[in-house]
């Protein structure tokens, strides 16, 4: 049975309402690793991973875990009144909202193959049954890979997640600012137009260095003011993304086939696919998950 002095913890990473993260060290084999450490009080849903009962953060987490891009999760235990899951942890890796509040600018090219990769990871996610429901920059891990040279990224946080019962979810989560009008309005969360609605935020952000939206009225209006520099076409995706009418929203095959793009290893139509394809079709269901 794993127990926290099997490792040897070292500075932390970060901090939050959720808890801290720390760097640590395995120390049978020097392994570095990170460590977020949640108060047993603060846990307010609970899941299964390999057996054991474990919040549910890290049982979702657990079950995307064959998804490339998705931080890799090696253990996890109880013990002093906490929880830790131990986490990969990847060197001078920043979080793409540290990186970007560091006056660094990311090439226009890295920026599509990156975000691309960015939507890919988030639609594999959800067809795999779960909705991660906070995508924003502090989300994402933004580091070099050490045999190409070029940037890579790593999804983070499922905290605020969910399985995906139907394609409305059961309540919401995440960060206010990020969250879509039918939300803000209604109420109403659904999955994957709520989540293009996130990432037309992340492109925005990657883009401009900045959030599109900062009240509920903004978000409302769903009109950010856009730079001159910005090409018209990476605004028309961004806009598309920001569809007051959540199910005219582009789906996310639909992004991943926009001009801006120009993604050509995927097998999607070359047309702007809508939201809408998915009323016609049955629920995303987890098998592994109790329908309500």
């Amino acid at each position: 049975m794993t127990r926290l002095s099997d490792y040897k913890l070292q500075k932390p990473l970060g901090s939050g309402g959720f808890g801290c993260v720390y760097a640590a060290t395995r120390i049978v084999d020097g392994v570095k690793v990170a460590i977020k450490k949640v108060p047993l009080k603060k846990v307010d849903s609970w899941g299964r991973h390999r057996g054991k009962r474990v919040p549910m953060e890290a049982a979702l987490l657990g079950k995307v875990q064959h998804i490339p891009g998705v931080i890799r999760l090696y253990d996890c235990f109880t013990s002093d009144y906490s929880f830790f899951m131990v986490i990969e942890l990847i060197p001078e890796a920043l979080s793409l909202y540290d990186y970007i509040e560091d006056e660094n600018n990311i090439p226009k090219g890295e920026v599509q193959r990156l975000f691309s990769k960015i939507v890919k990871i988030v639609k594999s996610c959800m067809e795999a049954g779960i909705s991660h429901k906070d995508i924003k920059p502090e989300n994402i891990l933004l580091f070099r890979d050490k045999n190409t040279g070029r940037f890579d990224v790593k999804l983070i946080d499922f905290g605020c997640g969910e399985y995906v019962r139907s394609y409305k979810g059961s309540d919401t989560g995440g960060t206010r600012i990020y969250w879509p009008p039918e939300y803000i309005q209604g109420g109403r969360f659904l999955h994957v137009p709520a989540t293009v609605w996130s990432l037309g935020t992340l492109l925005y952000y990657l883009i401009c260095h900045d959030d599109p939206f900062h009240s509920n009225e903004s978000i409302q209006k769903a009109d950010p003011p856009f730079p001159k520099n910005v090409p018209s076409q990476c605004r028309d995706l961004i806009m598309r993304c920001f569809v007051k009418d959540p199910w005219e929203r582009l789906s996310f095959n639909g992004i991943l086939s926009h001009p801006w793009l120009k993604v050509k290893d995927l097998d999607v139509h070359l047309e702007l696919e809508t939201a809408k394809v998915l009323k016609n079709r049955t629920p995303m269901k987890n098998p592994r998950v109790k329908q309500k």
